[in-house]
């Protein structure tokens, strides 16, 4: 848990970026848990850091590359970093003063990690294609990525119909792409970029068709439009930050939240001792589900985090296993 934040004298607020504790369990390990700050750097310049740091500690030759810090790459032509800066000035102070402290504490939430295989993954996609050609459509944007949110917003969704829900109203992914590498005009920012370099995207589905019969194409459908969207246009709309985050506060309910991402390669952050054997994002909660990379290659392609109460769990996985083999028949 980081430190709290705290007020200098002159005012200024001042926001510990990054906590580390090391935890050593005789004959067997440790581990290595990390909280940071996203006011400080995203999550792909996190893991490009521990990379750098596991390269410096490790026995082989160090082929990382230092993080780059250099500000100065960063162009601005539509003047959002004014528009970006009045958003946090008139944040209420007490959303940063909480930064840090929403680790899952609830002992009723248990967390546990679905892995996909590359049979799972293909027959995702295959089943998306295939409803593509049956109604005439062409998916802008199909990928592991795409059909893995669509599979566990489904899911989650068709875990909810115990409880009283309206089959209108619209439903919400939040999800986050990475801008590094992407040449827009002049612009080029480096993979090596330490900071943040991200833009929001959300999907609107109404209940009725996420938990229809076709819900995963509806969704497929959804996701992969908006993310060809954003890797087009990625700074389209971005100053209406403001106002999309008070959007998003009002509707945070009935919205899941997609956190990392496989193509971080948490695994291949080796310190000397080989491949982590386990990487959790520990700060889930029931409307946050995680990606990242697997650890065997050959048994998976994407590991899939989630945390819902003790009693749900179990109902959650047979859904999924349901969703799974109905894919394979549908195939």
């Amino acid at each position: 848990m980081l430190p709290s934040p705290r007020a200098l004298e002159d005012g200024t607020l001042l926001i510990p970026p990054m906590a580390i504790q090391v935890t050593i369990f005789p004959n067997s390990g440790f581990a290595i848990c990390i909280n940071f700050s996203h006011v400080v750097v995203d999550g792909k310049g996190f893991h490009h850091f521990m990379k750098f740091w596991a390269s410096v500690c490790g026995s082989k030759e160090n082929n990382i590359v230092l993080p780059s810090h250099d500000r100065d790459m960063i162009e601005d032509p539509n003047g959002l970093k004014a528009i970006f800066l009045e958003t946090v000035w008139n944040s209420p102070r007490e959303r940063f003063m909480s930064l840090g402290h929403n680790v899952l504490s609830d002992n009723n939430h248990v967390r546990l990690t679905f892995v996909l295989t590359r049979d799972h993954v293909d027959n995702l996609k295959k089943y998306v294609s295939t409803k593509c050609q049956r109604h005439g459509l062409e998916i802008s944007h199909l990928s592991t990525f795409v059909v893995t949110c669509s599979l566990f917003w489904v899911c989650k969704i068709k875990l909810e119909q115990d409880i009283k829900t309206n089959d209108d109203e619209e439903l919400y992914l939040c999800f986050w792409l990475d801008c590094r590498t992407r040449n827009i005009g002049e612009l080029e920012i480096p993979s090596t970029y330490f900071g943040n370099c991200l833009v929001n995207g959300i999907v609107a589905i109404k209940r009725s068709k996420l938990v229809g019969q076709n819900g995963i194409f509806e969704a497929a459908i959804a996701i992969g439009s908006k993310v060809r969207e954003m890797q087009s246009e990625p700074y389209k709309c971005a100053e209406r930050l403001k106002s999309i985050f008070s959007e998003v506060a009002t509707i945070g309910h009935r919205m899941l939240r997609i956190a990392s991402s496989p193509k971080l390669d948490v695994y291949e952050t080796d310190f000397g001792w080989g491949k982590p054997k386990l990487s959790e994002v520990v700060h889930l909660h029931s409307q946050l589900v995680s990606l990242s990379d697997c650890r065997d290659k050959e048994d998976g392609i994407i590991e899939v985090g989630v945390a819902l109460g003790r009693t749900q769990i179990h109902k959650f996985n047979t859904i999924l296993e349901e969703e799974l083999a109905n894919i394979v028949v549908c195939d």
